[in-house]
């Protein structure tokens, strides 16, 4: 390195590199320092509740000292099951079928669903019940 010149376009050369090495140096700064404020904060390894808030050392006690005691069977609630009530008598999964139409009848079908306050699925139920459903 010696034998460069001290001239301006060297000098223009190294104070882009001045620059990227204070940005870096400064960038390794606010890695660090997050990293520090992450160790400072209440909760338990960055964990979070359903909801979103941070778990706490106190709310990790309360939750363990719970659980170790023992939960009363009567008091748990069971899950709901995942997706939409079944349609089907014997509760399993309720038949889909597709059906087109065209515009008029889509329209049709749409004005009346928003008119009664119902879905178009539940409008083309009553129509079929009402038309080959079972006989009173």
């Amino acid at each position: 390195m010696a034998d460069l010149k001290d001239t301006p376009k060297t000098r223009a050369r190294a104070v882009p590199a001045k620059k990227a090495a204070k940005a870096a140096t400064a960038a390794a700064k606010t890695a660090a320092a997050a990293k520090a404020a992450s160790r400072k904060t209440p909760g338990v390894a960055g964990l979070r509740t359903k909801g979103g808030a941070v778990l706490t050392r106190e709310a990790e006690a309360a939750l363990l000292a719970e659980a170790e005691s023992g939960y009363d069977p009567d008091k748990l609630v069971p899950r709901k099951a995942a997706g939409r009530p079944s349609l089907s008598s014997g509760g399993g999964a309720s038949h889909r079928i597709n059906v087109r139409v065209d515009d008029e009848i889509f329209d049709v079908l749409q004005r009346v669903a928003i008119d009664s306050g119902r879905s178009p699925s539940e409008l083309v139920r009553e129509v079929l019940r009402a038309a080959y459903g079972p006989r009173s």
